[in-house]
């Protein structure tokens, strides 16, 4: 069969407080803004199925990839529905996570711990044996935490078996 779609090219975060989300998106995590604006009327709230808004966003990315950018988006409408978050420190079904490989996972983890952010896994180091088709044997450490709007984010950290 033949591809019908791209890889990944944004996820989109329809957020409380951009600028909360910010904090983490950009501060602590290392994502640049690569588009900041603001629109606004019928026809941009009709996509999102509402009568009118206006809506702030801001496109992320990481090492000027065109590819996976992260869209934090604003909505300011009278009639916005806020959705429930599941209860923290287990996973749900139908929950979606945002997973990214960093090299700093101690200083990341450092620095979600130190803003308060809760964690579904502390940092968690495990060990591959052997290559995968898509996984390579090294030492991983993973942490899976929750954004403020309840968007669980997944950071891999990686190191190469040793030879």
């Amino acid at each position: 069969m033949t591809e019908r779609t791209s890889p990944v090219k944004r996820t989109t975060i329809f957020c409380r407080n951009i600028e909360v989300s910010l904090k983490l998106y950009r501060d602590i995590l290392g994502f640049s803004v690569a588009e900041d604006k603001t629109v606004a009327g019928p026809a941009m709230a009709k996509m999102i199925g509402l009568s009118d808004c206006s809506m702030h966003i801001c496109h992320l990315r990481a090492h000027n990839s065109e590819d996976g950018l992260i869209g934090l988006y604003e909505i300011t409408a009278d009639d916005v529905p806020e959705t429930s978050r599941p209860p923290e420190g287990v996973i749900h079904l139908g929950q979606v996570a945002i997973v990214v490989n960093t090299d700093q996972p101690a200083e990341i983890a450092a620095d979600l711990e130190a803003k308060g952010y809760p964690f579904l896994t502390p940092p968690t180091k495990y060990v591959k044996e052997e290559d995968g088709e898509y996984m390579k044997a090294g030492t991983y450490t993973e942490m899976i935490f929750y954004d403020p709007d309840g968007v669980l984010v997944s950071v891999l950290g990686y190191k190469p078996k040793a030879a």
